[in-house]
């Protein structure tokens, strides 16, 4: 990883993105590129604003912000790290975008400054995990309370989709950085029972035998990720909805990767139900990978 794009709008979820970005290039050597936007929602030309002093060029107050904030987490451990500067003029969740199609990471606050009061994932936040052409990672700020603090331990939502195998094999490349256990989770729901089920059971019950069966599939994803053998990988495959049991699951990790989309939802949906669930409900940072 070479570079890490970090949208900053002088919010708090924004300052919390910013951190997370910098342990990570801290670990890869990275370079982070902090990304501020400004937009003009009125034209400057508006015979509304005849007599009204607006600045026609807002990148010098925008800058101004940038640069505090960037000073205000950067300064001391992360001194070192090289940080960029950029401020673009446009909409936020397409400049990020853009910005980000040369970088390895883009990283984005659950929540800017605009949009409504308790909205759990904002609309750039959003734009940003549907469309980033790299892996986007949501950071929430939700700070952990006494007894929650964060494993090493990454877990990866899998259903054998090409993006589940893509966001294990992207998990792992960054376990073998930070020498983090990767949990593998496989979440399936018990089928109605027929009786030909119950006849052939042989003394085991529905559940057992699904659970077998579940464990045997999440053996054959994991080979078809072909992972390296120096990552240690935990197996937990469970019964339940998959966006509660990895939300569940995450509540003491410290990250939680999917695909964009997996086996489930409309062809051609770009952001599936459980990476939505995910990125707003979950209590660690989640990175959310294409398939590219």
């Amino acid at each position: 990883m070479k570079s890490i794009v970090v949208g900053i709008d002088g919010s708090d979820g924004a300052k919390d993105a910013l951190r997370w970005a910098c342990e990570e290039a801290t670990l890869y050597g990275a370079k982070i590129i902090a990304v501020s936007v400004w937009y003009a929602p009125v034209p400057v030309t508006s015979p509304w604003l005849a007599y009204v002093d607006v600045p026609i060029d807002l990148t010098e107050p925008t800058g101004r912000g940038l640069a505090d904030t960037v000073s205000e987490v950067v300064r001391g451990r992360f001194a070192s790290l090289e940080v960029e500067q950029r401020v673009i003029h446009g909409a936020a969740g397409p400049a990020l975008i853009q910005q980000a199609a040369g970088s390895d990471l883009v990283v984005v606050g659950c929540r800017g400054l605009g949009g409504f009061k308790g909205l759990l994932l904002g609309s750039v936040s959003h734009q940003v995990v549907t469309h980033a052409p790299c892996a986007a990672v949501v950071v929430p700020h939700r700070p952990r309370t006494a007894g929650e603090a964060a494993q090493p331990s990454i877990v990866v939502g899998v259903d054998g989709s090409a993006n589940s195998i893509a966001a294990l094999r992207w998990a792992a490349e960054r376990a073998r950085v930070n020498g983090a256990t990767i949990r593998a989770v496989f979440a399936w729901r018990l089928p109605p029972v027929s009786p030909t089920l119950a006849s052939v059971s042989g003394g085991l019950s529905p559940t057992e035998i699904v659970s077998h069966a579940a464990a045997i599939t999440l053996d054959e994803y994991l080979q078809e990720a072909a992972l390296s053998l120096d990552v240690h990988v935990e197996r937990i495959n469970v019964e339940g909805t998959p966006a509660k049991v990895l939300i569940d699951e995450g509540g003491r990790a410290e990250l939680l990767v999917v695909g964009a989309r997996g086996h489930e939802g409309f062809a051609g949906l770009l952001l599936g139900s459980v990476a939505t669930a995910v990125t707003r409900h979950a209590p660690c940072p989640v990175a959310v990978i294409p398939n590219r």
